[in-house]
């Protein structure tokens, strides 16, 4: 009975795939929405979208922190840069 429903599962995932991640993204969103509210589910999602994006950075061997903080040099008056 549990190989049964786990090939079931598989089998879905494998046809049609995005629309099935699509669906469980979206029940997912909409529980968040009633249980915290709207916008307090945009927050979580836009900290996930940003730590993606940080995290894909990172992985991808770019040297962040080094260009944030040559960027943060630029940006902020001479008393209070590290150099």
């Amino acid at each position: 009975m549990l190989d049964a429903v786990k090939n079931f599962v598989i089998d879905l995932f494998e046809s049609h795939r995005t629309r099935k991640v699509g669906f469980v993204t979206g029940l997912i969103a909409g529980g968040l929405i009633l249980a915290v509210g709207f916008f307090n589910t945009i927050f979580i999602c836009l900290c996930g979208v940003i730590g993606l994006f940080i995290g894909s950075r990172f992985d991808s061997k770019d040297d962040l922190v080094e260009k944030l903080l040559h960027k943060l040099d630029e940006v902020l008056p001479e008393k209070i840069q590290r150099w």
